[in-house]
């Protein structure tokens, strides 16, 4: 009897005295073919009647023995190691020489060896029964067959079970893989990952080619020929082979191969085309329509005669190297023609396209306008020039799209948070910012669709903007305790210093709190004046040498200056020991202080410390 495996490996033999539950193999890991379970129903025996109530206790176990069935179920090993290009393999159940099934023996081993690549079959299970002794009588066999009922229902039982988990193994085994039988142009990607599968065929496109020869003679790659293989949407179709269970199943009985998703530009492989014509023959050329370097209108390039060749046979040729993943070959033949799109074709697509940018498009909102440049209307014309027919023209509707977003964009107003300011008891002392309500355009792909539809129609367009309001909110912030008769009504314990330019005074508060000052400074001088408003400490110095400009343009330099704390720009307070008094404008903008009193400031304040500048 040939063995099974389990999972961890444990090998278990066949034998009837020593399991009552069947052994199921698993299926990963295992040499391709076939695997078995031994199903043993010594149990059953115990439960059904006998008839020869004379028996000894050995003779009854021999009798068990020798009635004992086994089930054998042949199940096919269906699944590939991932990533490999293992077909799968089958093996048919073993059968006599007189075409029915025998016992099972050791010598099975060989032969369920023996397995071959071919489609896949349902499974087949044996029957086996061990030959019993010539003691046991002819009339024991009804007894023997009223038995199998229960061997058929067991394996039929058994067999669902292996076929059900198999297959959910198999199923999960390929789960975000290329299903078996999977090709692309050609080349097996089975058990491949998507991401492998879109390596795979970019390495490849990379190295297709297709051979020119005749007239004339080059190697061109795909990109030369305007060609261009998707290897993301071909690695989408791969993996759609296998997006449900049932088609998971269908892959083990079916081949699929995946087209190569590929798109050409007609206008490059023309250019190729005559490019390859000798410097010293005249190239016959087609009339275009091409865009003025002004970015506003529309021109030709003129036609003319001379030699040619087949446009059409190169682009096969390329279409042919781009879905094999390979190389293609083609024979040209340089003949003289006249130009497939004259001048006057052309022209007239050009003045059409100039019709269109000079028709008006402008969107109002409220008192707002918004119109589009020629520079934009032109830029929304897609031109397309064809080595067979004369050009044709076409409205580019994303670029329209994202012309009437940047209009929304700049229509939109953001919400503005309202503040006011509290006392303890949660009344309102001020509001330093009063609350405004935003908007925004809700019909912009509406317009957009619109303008695209008139544009096109070479009408002018005049629309409207919608919009929704954004409701604005509101922040309340306690202030201190007599903070409301200050210049900054600062919460309670927050520091800020008051710059007093009327009185010429720096003070320094803890919410409502003089902590320290007033004391005198020297502000900026009247050509130089210092700024007014609410600012925050951002930069500190101990010492710094300052560099600027008089009133009168020339340049200062102020070497070694103490304890610098920069509020707003190039404003800040230091000390100014080259001053023997303050409480006067006298600076270049700067808050001079005594040396003392500006490192006391230094020290004090905080990075985002308020500055509160007033007269």
């Amino acid at each position: 009897m040939s063995s099974n495996t389990s999972p961890t490996g444990a090998q278990h033999q066949g034998e009837a005295s020593s399991s009552k539950n069947p052994v199921l193999s698993t299926p990963y890991e295992e040499p391709a073919g076939v695997r078995r379970q031994s199903v043993f129903h010594a149990a059953a025996n115990n439960t059904a009647p006998h008839e020869r109530s004379t028996s000894t206790d050995s003779d009854d176990m021999n009798e068990d023995m020798g009635s004992t069935e086994e089930i054998e179920v042949v199940a096919p090993s269906a699944v590939a190691a991932p990533g490999t290009d293992n077909e799968l393999q089958y093996q048919p159940a073993p059968e006599s020489s007189t075409g029915t099934e025998g016992p099972a023996t050791t010598d099975d081993a060989d032969s369920d060896s023996a397995a071959f690549a071919g489609p896949a079959a349902p499974p087949v299970s044996t029957f086996a029964v061990p030959p019993h002794s010539d003691e046991e009588s002819y009339l024991d066999e009804p007894r023997r067959r009223r038995r199998w009922p229960l061997g058929v229902a067991a394996a039929a039982l058994l067999l669902l079970g292996v076929v059900g988990a198999g297959g959910y193994a198999y199923a999960a085994h390929y789960d975000g893989r290329a299903v078996p039988g999977t090709t692309v142009a050609g080349t097996d990607v089975s058990g491949k990952s998507r991401e492998q599968v879109v390596a795979a065929i970019e390495n490849r496109a990379k190295s297709a080619k297709v051979d020119i020869s005749g007239d004339v003679t080059a190697s061109a790659s795909l990109a030369d020929l305007g060609t261009t293989v998707d290897a993301q949407a071909t690695a989408d179709a791969v993996m759609a082979r296998g997006d449900s269970l049932g088609e998971k199943l269908q892959a083990l009985v079916s081949k699929g191969e995946v087209p190569v998703v590929t798109t050409t530009n007609t206008t490059t492989v023309s250019s190729y085309a005559t490019s390859l014509i000798p410097e010293d023959r005249a190239k016959a050329r087609n009339a275009t329509v091409v865009l003025s370097e002004d970015g506003t209108t529309f021109s030709t390039t003129s036609a003319s005669n001379g030699a040619s060749l087949d446009v059409n046979a190169l682009e096969q040729a390329a279409q042919k190297a781009a879905t094999s993943l390979g190389s293609s070959s083609v024979s040209l033949t340089m003949t003289d023609a006249a130009p497939k799109v004259s001048d006057d074709e052309a022209q007239k697509v050009a003045d059409k396209a100039n019709n269109w940018v000079s028709q008006d498009v402008t969107i109002t909102l409220d008192e707002e306008s918004y119109t589009a440049e020629n520079t934009d209307k032109a830029s929304w014309i897609k031109v397309t020039n064809s080595a067979e027919s004369a050009p044709t023209i076409a409205v580019d509707s994303a670029k329209v799209s994202q012309w009437v977003q940047a209009q929304a964009e700049e229509a939109k107003v953001e919400p503005v948070t309202g503040q006011r300011n509290v006392n303890a008891s949660g009344k309102v002392v001020s509001t330093p910012t009063e609350a405004k309500d935003g908007k925004t355009v809700n019909n912009a792909d509406t317009v957009a669709k619109s303008i695209t539809e008139s544009f096109g129609s070479d009408k002018a367009y005049t629309g409207t903007f919608e919009t929704t309001a954004v409701k604005a909110e509101w922040k309340e912030r306690t202030i201190a305790a007599g903070a409301e008769n200050l210049p900054y009504q600062a919460a309670p314990g927050e520091k800020w210093v008051d710059l007093n330019l009327s009185n010429k005074t720096v003070t320094a508060y803890e919410g409502a709190t003089v902590v320290h000052g007033p004391v005198s400074i020297v502000d900026g001088a009247a050509e130089t004046p210092t700024v007014t408003g609410t600012y925050k400490v951002y930069l500190q110095y101990e010492s710094q040498t300052m560099r600027g400009e008089n009133a009168d343009g020339s340049p200062y330099v102020a070497e070694d200056v103490p304890w610098v704390s920069y509020f707003h720009s190039g404003y800040a307070f230091h000390g100014a020991g080259w001053r023997s008094s303050f409480g006067y404008s006298g600076s270049h903008g700067c808050v001079n202080m005594p040396v003392s009193e500006a490192q006391w400031i230094y020290n004090w304040v905080d990075t985002n410390t308020v500055v509160q500048s007033h007269y």
